[in-house]
């Protein structure tokens, strides 16, 4: 079995295509960029709530610390939100350049990850038992 950081790491990836799929066909298929963005959108809130209601708090759990890296990734977590909502009221208005707005989302999304991937996600899988590790996948899926 793959752990965590596997799993949550190939996911980022996944995200990373679906973002790179509605910069696209805001030019090749405009009529198709509410669904495009809507998919990375919501790819990207499911992906936030397992983070934040199921590794953040094994992490804290585990370390005791309420106000170290997880409190800086959910302050990210919520520039993102705001980020991805904004863009999505700019398409509901049919006005596709969010370029700005996309490049902010992306250099949070970079740095975010970056800490998650080298830090978080392998700390839970060092940490964890391999029947914690199934049973944080359940909770996942």
């Amino acid at each position: 079995m793959n752990g965590i950081a596997d799993f949550m790491s190939k996911d980022h990836d996944r995200l990373d295509g679906l973002f790179k799929e509605f910069q696209s066909k805001k030019i090749t298929e405009p009529e198709n960029v509410k669904k495009s963005f809507f998919d990375f959108k919501s790819g990207l809130e499911r992906h936030i709530v397992w983070e934040e209601e199921i590794l953040f708090p094994i992490f804290e759990e585990r370390t005791g610390m309420q106000g170290g890296p997880t409190a800086v990734m959910r302050m990210e977590h919520i520039q993102i939100k705001k980020l991805l909502s904004s863009i999505y009221d700019q398409i509901l208005k049919r006005n596709f350049e969010t370029e700005s707005l996309e490049s902010q989302l992306f250099g949070i999304l970079s740095s975010h990850n970056v800490k998650e991937e080298n830090v978080l996600y392998p700390w839970i899988d060092q940490t964890l038992s391999l029947e914690e590790i199934k049973v944080t996948f359940q909770k996942l899926n």
